[in-house]
């Protein structure tokens, strides 16, 4: 079974339920798409403190996601800015979930 974490942009949370991300997730399609004839499970749906944010709180939820061993980090859309770049917070656990072998996925739906 591969396991999934999806990283959200804070700032999102003014219009975002998650709610997109999670259809997409269940019904297999957009970027879940990729999954159709595996099992998958979701470990974790992480938004971050901020951009350009990294404390002790970061750290500790960076452990934990490390702890969970996914196979696949899928970013939202949230996660770029407007020019295109990714927020460097999520660009750095991307980086760190990277390093222990989860493949970083562009999108969610």
């Amino acid at each position: 079974m591969k396991k999934i974490v999806i990283l959200a942009c804070q700032k999102a949370n003014t219009v975002c339920t998650g709610a997109a991300c999670l259809r997409a997730f269940n019904q297999r399609t957009r970027s879940f798409a990729q999954y159709q004839n595996e099992e998958i499970e979701l470990e974790a749906f992480f938004r971050c403190n901020g951009c350009d944010v990294w404390d002790d709180g970061m750290q500790e939820k960076l452990e934990r996601l490390i702890s969970l061993q996914p196979d696949a980090v899928h970013m939202g859309i949230c996660t770029k800015y407007k020019d295109g770049t990714r927020c460097p917070t999520i660009k750095r656990i991307v980086d760190a979930l990277s390093e222990i072998g989860a493949v970083p996925v562009d999108g969610t739906h």
